[in-house]
């Protein structure tokens, strides 16, 4: 298989390292690797690219990215991990990396080459108790919303929870200082609730805001996926989540949210990330080669 790292697709140094680090795995892998700002042949080559596809975009990244999207052909995406990351840096021990795609049902995860032994999460015990309800908002315009308006689902969502429930709510915007305006109008406009601080670069920590948190009510926020590692219960209001299989789907269920098995998902979950280590060695590359192939067979098939 020959593969085109996309090296200009990531817009920053610490983001190209992790593409050169995964092209070293390619090539241990004994497959070929083009460094390329395009793969001049979109038949020949699997390109790779960091981060998601932005189409309204015009930077050069963006661009790139865009293209590879339209040519219909697979391609692998490096993204922000979702287990083991950090608030305060962009330098991660891990990656994401799926197939077309970095969300759950946009993606191609290799969760039919699952290795049983592999578990990068410990087993999850539901929390029983509990008095709050927090609600994650995203970044407005965040590739991860797929057009959504985070400010009025954040509404709709507290007038829905209403209906349901009397706990408290609290709400926690994204550290990132985008449409403050609107998100000062959604402060006014909303009575009865909390909106907790948190703004860069005195960041809030999340376990702030789970401490006696009853569930947490998210989009595709990926801190879903750490609110239920840390036991929370999680309403998902879009299927790209992460945590999407073992969350409860419907506002109606904030009193009974999904506290059920947990051991298929932290085994998928665990083949949707890789260490640094895993990306130099191959292991990454070896796990995501095999969706690339049956998708190759697929098409030629047809």
């Amino acid at each position: 298989m020959q593969v085109a790292v996309c090296i200009q697709s990531a817009h920053n140094e610490v983001y190209q390292q992790k593409m050169r680090w995964f092209a070293e795995g390619v090539s241990n892998a004994c497959d070929v690797v083009q460094w390329t700002s395009l793969p001049n042949d979109h038949k020949k080559y699997v390109p790779v690219i960091y981060g998601s596809v932005k189409k309204n975009r015009s930077a050069a990244h963006h661009r790139i990215k865009s293209q590879v999207f339209d040519h219909g052909r697979p391609f692998v995406m490096l993204e922000t991990p979702l287990v083991h990351r950090r608030a305060d840096t962009i330098d991660h021990g891990w990656l994401r990396v799926g197939i077309n795609g970095f969300l759950w049902d946009d993606a191609l995860w290799g969760f039919d080459n699952i290795d049983p032994n592999r578990k990068i999460v410990k087993p999850i015990t539901w929390r029983k108790n509990g008095d709050h309800i927090l609600i994650l908002m995203q970044n407005p315009g965040d590739a991860s919303l797929r057009g959504a308006d985070i400010f009025e689902w954040v509404e709709n969502t507290v007038i829905e929870l209403r209906k349901h429930t009397d706990r408290p709510i609290r709400i926690r915007p994204h550290p990132l200082p985008n449409k403050q305006q609107k998100l000062q109008q959604l402060k006014e406009k909303l009575t009865g609730v909390t909106f907790v601080e948190n703004k860069l670069p005195d960041l809030r920590p999340l376990t702030a805001d789970f401490k006696n948190c009853w569930c947490v009510v998210t989009y595709s926020s990926g801190s879903s996926v750490d609110a239920v590692l840390a036991g929370i219960p999680n309403i998902a209001c879009d299927s790209g989540n992460m945590a999407w299989p073992i969350s409860s789907t419907k506002l109606n269920m904030i009193e009974q949210p999904y506290t059920g098995d947990t051991k298929l998902w932290e085994q998928q979950i665990s083949h949707c990330q890789f260490s640094v280590e895993e990306l130099r060695n191959g292991v990454c590359w070896n796990h995501v080669s095999k969706s690339i192939k049956f998708l190759n067979d697929i098409k030629a098939s047809k």
